[in-house]
């Protein structure tokens, strides 16, 4: 796995900041403002679209280009021909809209560096994820009752779970959301604001996520604390 992240994207993300903004954006029916997010199909598979406005004097776009396309080259070389592939690079003299498909959670995760998990509750155990924390129940896309703890989530093992690092925003092309941990948030019945931070007063809290007043929470704490849980079905 590469130590840092990939230096096509890295590079895309950066102009974003420098030069006013940027929108993620599906070409099918789903939108969005946010400045991360993908959608996530039934397989498995992970869709990000990147649309960003630019002003062509600061940068060379048609080296863009080459650089996003060097990387996943490199990066197919090493995993696999259909790993990656970039579906769309437009420019239309104002505007950047890049599109990337990944065929697996783990493509995502390691070409972009980020933490990433789509599988198994069971499986997400096995790997170390620690449910540490309460969910709200989402009934019909929306959050039903009061924050109940992890142990509800544990109901059903077989259950596929998509944990993030906040902040993101997460589509959902065909599965359907039934929890989501206390630090995230429904925008729509298939859409989830991962945002990281506590929402409302009812959130359970329970003593091994509890940093007191006082005292600095360890780097494993602040990690816990800023992972998102998603569960669908």
């Amino acid at each position: 796995m590469r130590a840092k992240k990939r230096a096509a994207v890295a590079v895309l993300m950066a102009v974003v900041m420098l030069l006013g903004g940027c929108d993620v954006v599906d070409q099918t029916e789903w939108t969005s403002e946010s400045s991360d997010a993908i959608s996530i199909a039934e397989d498995g598979s992970i869709t990000e679209i990147v649309q960003e406005t630019l002003d062509q004097s600061y940068y060379d776009v048609t080296e863009l280009e080459s650089m996003i396309s060097s990387e996943v080259a490199e990066y197919n070389s090493e995993h696999g021909a259909d790993s990656i592939k970039v579906e769309k690079f437009d420019n239309d003299g104002s505007a950047v809209t890049l599109k990337l498909w990944f065929s697996s959670a783990e493509d995502y995760a390691e070409f972009n560096n980020v933490e990433f998990y789509c599988g198994s509750i069971i499986n997400a155990q096995l790997e170390g994820y620690l449910f540490d924390g309460s969910f709200y129940r989402v009934t019909e896309g929306e959050v039903s009752g009061s924050a109940v703890s992890y142990t509800k989530v544990f109901e059903d093992m077989s259950a596929t779970v998509v944990i993030v690092q906040a902040p993101m925003e997460v589509h959902f092309e065909e599965n359907e959301v039934t929890f989501i941990s206390t630090n995230a948030e429904m925008l729509s019945a298939d859409t989830v604001n991962a945002s990281g931070e506590q929402e409302g007063t009812e959130a359970l809290v329970l003593p091994s996520s509890k940093v007191y007043e006082g005292e600095e929470a360890t780097y494993a704490e602040q990690k816990e604390a800023n992972r998102v849980y998603i569960i669908c079905e």
